[in-house]
Order: structure tokens, then sequence, then C-alpha cells
């Protein structure tokens, strides 16, 4: 049974983060609000729920304590700095959305998805230990969209609504939830696109 989401204040993406943020899938748009997405295909639509298959794709991540809230905004920041340049070849990478969140048994892991041809080997290496690049398999997600503003309660409620329909669909999923956000905390929340998301076992 994947592990409940107990989560406490809205999302709010801060300081220098707004400098560069938030703004497909692979059959459909390649784009969010100017940013690239990240790329998926959509193997089933119910709703506003969606069984997507991922390919394998590359990461930069940090893991946070603290709360959520805290967690995100300075999780946010470390990994604009390093596509902003603060890495060991100077050099700036696109900014891709969603930024995804996690809870880990270390803290929160806030990740940065990394341009489709991006591996651990050709990106520049980060300057700050903390800051990892790793690959991700491929993956498929069952996923869960909504708008408004990513409240506990809203993402609370996304986890139980996709923990439902995984289980009247006959799918297995496992792990924590995926926290993905696509938008600045500027953008009004009726425009907002939140998702939540868990990996469904083969």
């Amino acid at each position: 049974m994947p592990r409940p989401v107990r989560l406490s204040g809205p999302v709010f993406l801060s300081g220098l983060a707004l400098a560069a943020t938030l703004a497909a899938n692979l059959v459909r748009a390649d784009s969010y609000r100017g940013y690239p997405e990240v790329p998926y295909r959509a193997e089933r639509q119910m709703g506003a729920v969606e069984l997507r298959h991922y390919p394998a794709r590359t990461i930069a991540e940090v893991i946070v304590d603290g709360t959520r809230f805290a967690a995100i905004n300075r999780g946010f920041s470390e990994l604009a700095h390093y596509i902003f340049g603060e890495n060991a070849a100077g050099e700036k990478i696109a900014m891709t959305v969603p930024v995804g969140q996690t809870r880990t048994d270390r803290g929160w892991a806030i990740r940065f998805t990394m341009p489709e041809d991006a591996t651990p080997e050709t990106l520049p290496e980060p300057t700050k230990s903390w800051v990892r690049l790793r690959r991700l398999p491929p993956e498929t997600l069952l996923v869960l969209r909504f708008s408004g503003r990513a409240t506990a309660e809203k993402l609370n409620a996304a986890g139980r609504d996709l923990v439902a329909e995984g289980k009247a669909r006959g799918l297995h999923l496992t792990g924590p939830a995926r926290l993905m956000f696509y938008d600045d905390p500027f953008t009004m929340p009726w425009n907002r696109r939140n998702e939540v998301g868990y990996l469904v076992a083969p």
C-alpha cells in the first residue's frame, strides 16, 4: 500500500526561484507556458486520472529536511542555482516542468528533470555536494491532475482518490506520492496545474 501523503502548508516558490520558474507529453504538447515539459506517453485517460509511461530521464535532486513548505523553497533555490550556471562548467541548463517533490526516509526530495538528451555524464558537475545527478529508469505512473492551490488537504485528497482508482482498476501502486507542480505562486489559483502520482508496479 502506498505511504499516505501527510503534508502541511501551500506550495510557495520564492526568491531566486521566481526569476526562472515555472511556467509533453510524447503524444500531445511538448511545452507548458513556454517551458519544456517532461515527456511522457498517455496510456489511458480516466477523467482527471491518467496512466502515463515516462521514458528514462536524468534528474538533479536535493534532499531537504523540514516541512514541505520550507523544503520546496530551499530545494528549489539550490537547484535553480545549479541550472543558472553555478556548476563546474558555468553553463546554464534549460528549465523544465514540473518540479517534483517526494517524501523519503531522509527528508523531502526536490527534483528538476534535465533536458531530454542530458545524462549525468554530459551535464556539468554540481559545485555543491548535496546536488545529485542521477538517471531514473522508465516508469509507469498513475497521475491525478487538479487546479487551485496545492494545499495539504487537496494533495491528501488526490492521493486517496488515486489509491481508490488504482484499486478499482487492479493496479498495484507503490512508493510515496510524487507531487508535481507546474506554476509559480503568482499564477491565479484556477489557472494552476498540480499533480499527484504513484508508481505502478509491473
